[in-house]
């Protein structure tokens, strides 16, 4: 495994992650004070997943045919201007296009993905994702605890920064990242044309990545259901006011960082990936439970863990096995489809638990509705990816190609 640039990509995606998560605790309430209704504030919010779920293939996909450099290098520029014209943005249209164009931008993460494939062997991409996750996790962290800060400075603060960090992610890559695909990989994969978003048809009719795909989504989209409901469940029901909601989060990033960076590699060399995603969601299912069954505040703290740590196994092995079963030249596109399905997951899940909260409360003010449905959520799609997560041959020695469309 080539160390240096897989903490260079590490490096590159925590900082960016940081930027994303440095406008989004203020967020809802900046398009509210530009005159944004409930519904127009959850669509500044949802503009970004839907962007990411129309244009994570992309990226993945051009990555396939000219490299995971250059289109890193592009898109962590594009993010620093995107946050750049958040910054500056006085009217409800602007911040539209500021988090338009940060999605667009952002929907990279297919890229480090297949960049971490490219530089990793099958018996080491477990760490390689591993790694990835735990910037991932450590950027879920320490993004919304410095937005909130920041968002008490000035208005412009979080955008500015995030900018800036952007920026700083670009110069690392442009300096210290070398390309990871060679030339006779990307000259296959420059055959395809038709948008990959088309492939995704295909991809869920093939038995070796369609229902790791399909689980992929439901697992977000479950997720997103207690991301969502935690916060009012803890002021509602425990009384927490936000800088305790805060703590709350920070307790699960650090979490999810210690799963996905040092605990994920070690089981996962033990068990594989396809009996940690057996294992993982019904992890996070049991623990969703937990969070309204458990009397008392401090109880929560294990439930917050077991499920923390659920997520934080599965998550990396969702890329992890795909791109064991993907070949070289589609590394991007396959993985750039599973971003797509958990963007869109992201996009709509939010809708889905607030309708869930408001309208079937229990006699104290708080719901537990949100948190039965994102455990069904869960299971569903681990029972439609049982048979596709199932070991395969090529899963520790090479990957276990599936049919390539015909994309014109």
């Amino acid at each position: 495994m080539r160390k240096t640039p897989l903490l260079v990509v590490f490096l590159t995606v925590f900082v960016d992650l940081l930027g994303f998560g440095i406008v989004i605790p203020f967020l809802p309430m900046y398009a509210q004070d530009l005159g944004a209704t409930g519904l127009l504030a959850g669509l500044v919010l949802s503009t970004f997943s839907f962007m990411q779920f129309l244009f994570a293939p992309m990226w993945g996909r051009l990555s396939d045919r000219v490299g995971r450099r250059p289109v890193l290098l592009v898109t962590l520029a594009g993010g620093a201007l995107s946050y750049a014209l958040f910054a500056v943005a006085r009217d409800l249209t602007t911040v539209f296009v500021a988090r338009a164009l940060a999605g667009f931008f952002g929907a990279n993460i297919p890229v480090a993905q297949a960049y971490v494939a490219d530089v990793t062997t099958p018996e080491n991409r477990a760490r390689g994702m591993g790694l990835l996750g735990m910037a991932f996790g450590l950027g879920f962290v320490f993004g919304p605890a410095v937005g909130g800060l920041l968002a008490e400075v000035a208005v412009w603060a979080p955008g500015a920064v995030a900018a800036a960090l952007s920026a700083t992610a670009f110069v690392i890559a442009l300096f210290r990242l070398p390309e990871s695909l060679a030339p006779e990989v990307r000259s296959r994969a420059a055959t395809r044309r038709a948008h990959p978003i088309l492939f995704l048809g295909t991809a869920l009719r093939t038995r070796a990545v369609g229902g790791i795909l399909l689980l992929f989504f439901f697992l977000v989209a479950g997720f997103v259901h207690l991301e969502f409901a935690v916060p009012f469940l803890l002021r509602d029901r425990f009384g927490f006011d936000k800088r305790a909601v805060g703590f709350v989060f920070v307790f699960i990033g650090l979490c999810m960082a210690f799963a996905q960076g040092f605990l994920f590699r070690r089981v996962a060399a033990r068990f594989g990936e396809p009996k940690l995603l057996r294992v993982g969601p019904v992890a996070i299912a049991v623990g969703m439970q937990l969070y309204w069954i458990l009397p008392v505040w401090p109880m929560l703290l294990p439930a917050i863990a077991l499920v923390a740590v659920g997520m934080g196994v599965s998550n990396p092995s969702i890329p992890s096995l795909l791109s064991k079963r993907t070949p070289a030249d589609m590394q991007g596109q396959t993985l750039g489809l599973s971003q797509s399905l958990g963007a869109f997951a992201r996009a709509v899940g939010p809708f889905l638990a607030g309708w869930l909260y408001d309208d079937f409360k229990v006699a104290g003010g708080w719901s537990y509705a949100p948190f039965v449905a994102g455990a069904v959520l869960v299971l569903f799609g681990v029972a439609l990816g049982w048979r596709s997560i199932a070991p395969a041959d090529g899963d520790a020695a090479a990957p276990a190609a599936p049919p390539a469309p015909e994309l014109g």
